[in-house]
């Protein structure tokens, strides 16, 4: 299967391994659709990549996915990028500080597939996206665990539940995105070189390693109820 005429929907596609992933469908040949919160931000986006088409949407807001599934129509792949990676120590941090960050990335999911099952062909694919700390997690980082572990569990039970649309995951290490660099600030370099230093690839990961990943689990279609991981080795060191 490739992905030439097919179209793609991203969620939380306006910058860094999202914006990656748009690129890469766009230049193999998908009419790409991103979609983000941030209108200045998705402007940018998709006119950086030629054919994209921008939507602004905010994945817990049901009207705002209505209309942009009827913007994209028949859907073959959607991808569930959007998150909240703003943890803090559960004993010390508040429920309205921690509640979106599963509200985002856990009912995010369940929202975009609701709305997207309906409109996305029988060979059609869902990629949602979890991330190592649900299984190397640090101080500080429970509720991100927690929610990256929901969605691990719901891409399987998704796989049985939505066959033949097959759905998958990819659980990505470190990467190098902006966002990753607006939470470090100028400590930014200096983690990046410390954890590429301890990592067996010898470095950190790009937008681009994320996107390969996406696009092989949304074009393959003998792999279902996968979570992929792309760690550069995390999980064994």
């Amino acid at each position: 299967m490739d992905l030439e005429g097919r179209t793609v929907v991203l969620i939380g596609g306006s910058s860094g391994i999202g914006l990656a992933t748009a690129s890469a469908a766009a230049a193999a040949g998908a009419r790409v659709l991103i979609a983000g919160r941030d209108r200045e931000r998705l402007d940018a986006a998709a006119a950086s990549i030629p054919g994209v088409v921008g939507v602004v949407a905010d994945v817990l807001d049901d009207d705002a996915l209505i209309r942009l599934f009827e913007t994209a129509g028949t859907v073959d792949h959607l991808v569930q990028l959007a998150s909240n990676p703003k943890g803090g120590r559960l004993l010390d941090t508040d429920d309205e500080h921690l509640r979106p960050v599963l509200e985002v990335r856990v009912w995010g999911a369940i929202r975009a597939v609701r709305h997207a099952a309906p409109r996305l062909a029988p060979d059609g694919s869902i990629t949602l996206v979890s991330g190592v700390v649900s299984q190397r997690p640090t101080p500080g980082t429970a509720m991100v665990a927690a929610s990256a572990g929901a969605v691990e569990a719901m891409t399987r039970a998704l796989a049985v539940e939505l066959a033949p649309i097959r759905v998958n995951a990819v659980c990505p290490g470190a990467v190098e995105t902006p966002m990753l660099e607006r939470a470090l600030g100028d400590r930014y370099d200096d983690v990046i070189a410390a954890i590429g230093k301890k990592l067996p690839v010898g470095r950190v990961g790009t937008g681009a390693d994320i996107a390969d990943a996406i696009l092989f689990l949304a074009t393959n279609g003998y792999v279902t109820g996968e979570i992929l991981h792309v760690d550069g080795g995390d999980r064994l060191v």
